[in-house]
Parts: structure tokens; sequence; C-alpha cells
């Protein structure tokens, strides 16, 4: 029986599964990242009921200004580039030790949760080490383009050396999956989304309620206001998603208290 997936790939993307892979995992970052950032930019460049929730906001918000644009254009086009060469790779990484389901049935909803749950839990591990190791005086020079700005917008989340986001961001992001014998299309859509939405919420400068799950279990996540502040003093807080790795280094540090 023809699936969903099977119809899509053979109807749109001329039957090449790796073509479909590029073209779905691509525009999952760049839909959800500009989705996401277009709200943001939005409360930056007018004033709304939600300036309330602005992290910093004893500092003017931050403008558009020119150099900041030019900055940002230059690094998300070395970001775009670098992304799309790295897919098609990733592409065969990921079908080294077992395979990317293109093709078949959307899995159970149980199999997305615990597979997009050990992708989290691994990303977070892996990530924690890597920004901790990056911030090294012999390795600093690798991610200091990442700290241009001690007052984050969510949009400089992709403001990153490549080295920096081939091999510390994009391995931590994808090991797991490479090792899961079997993954679908759709799980790995929905792990990016989410994984979009942790960095450019980090990034925001906005402590908005509801929206992360810092909300609802403060104890255990990081959230967007430790993040913010390791932007503010360049250190504490290196941790992805989760504030377990800061807790036991003894890295983390509660924004509130200063």
């Amino acid at each position: 029986m023809q699936t969903f997936w099977s119809h899509c790939c053979r109807e749109y993307f001329y039957d090449s599964e790796l073509l479909m892979f590029c073209i779905l995992i691509v525009a999952s970052f760049q839909i959800s990242f500009w989705t996401l950032n277009a709200a943001l930019i939005y409360l930056d460049t007018h004033k709304t009921r939600f300036d309330k929730y602005r992290i910093q906001s004893n500092k003017p918000k931050v403008s558009l200004q020119p150099e900041l644009v030019s900055k940002i254009r230059k690094s998300i086009v070395k970001y775009t580039i670098t992304a799309s060469l790295f897919t098609p790779i990733l592409y065969l990484l990921l079908n080294i030790k077992g395979r990317v389901d293109m093709r078949g049935p959307t899995p159970p909803i149980t199999t997305i949760i615990w597979q997009t749950l050990l992708f989290i839990f691994t990303e977070d591990t892996l990530f924690y080490w890597g920004h901790y190791l990056l911030h090294h005086k012999s390795l600093y020079k690798f991610h200091k383009e990442h700290h241009t700005y001690q007052q984050p917008i969510g949009i400089v989340a992709v403001l990153s050396d490549p080295l920096e986001s081939l091999i510390q961001i994009q391995s931590a992001v994808w090991l797991a999956a490479a090792l899961l014998p079997h993954k679908h299309i759709f799980t790995l859509m929905v792990w990016i989304i989410i994984r979009v939405h942790q960095t450019v919420y980090a990034h925001g400068g906005y402590n908005i309620p509801y929206v992360h799950m810092k909300h609802y279990i403060p104890s255990l996540f990081l959230g967007c206001k430790p993040h913010d502040y390791h932007h503010r003093v360049g250190k504490y807080n290196y941790g992805s998603f989760f504030s377990f790795w800061d807790k036991v280094m003894g890295t983390y540090k509660e924004p509130d208290t200063e």
C-alpha cells in the first residue's frame, strides 16, 4: 500500500530519497527558524505588551543597525551553505547503521516521543561538554563569534564559526539518530523543529511564560534566562535543554542572584 511519504517521494522529489531528505531537513530548519525569529524581530522593533518579559530590560532594545544586519546576513549565508553541503553527507551517515525510513507510514506517537527524548538527552550531554570545552582559552577562537553580542536576539543563534557548527553542534544534534537502527523522516523533522525552538528561544531575550518547558519544570530545564546570562558574562550555564550537567559540574549560575 502506498503511504503518504511514498507518494510525496515519487510525485514531488523525482523518486529520490536523498533529494527528499535534503529538502525536508533544510525546510524544517528554515521554516521554524524564520517563523520564530519573525515574531522576535517584531517584538524587538515594536512596543508591545510582551516588553515586560524582556530579560535585559535595563538596556535599550537591540536595533537592527546596518552593522548587525550585515554580520547576521553573512553568518546566515555561511550557515546555510555549510548546512546545505552537510545535509547529503548527513543522509549517508544516518544510513550507515540502520536506515532513514523515507517511504513508510508515520511512526506511532509513542515511537516519535521516545526517539525524540533520546535525541534531546543525547544532544544536551554532548552539547554541554562541547560548549564547555569551547570556552577553554585554547579553543575559544572557534566560539568567539557566537559571543559577539552580550545582549542576544534569536537570530544570532546561527552566529558561529563553520567548524563549530559542524563539529560541535551538528555532531551533538545527530549522533543519537546516527546510532539508532530505524528512524523515520517525520521524527527527524519533529526533532529539528524542537531543537530550533530551543536555541532560538534561548537567544531570544524574552522570558515569556508558557512557551517553554522551563515554565512547567523549572528545576530541570535551563530556559532562556540562564543562557542570556551566559552571553552577558561569557561563562556559566553551558547546557542546551537541561541544567543537569551545569549543576553536577558546578557551572550553573542562577541569573537572579546578581
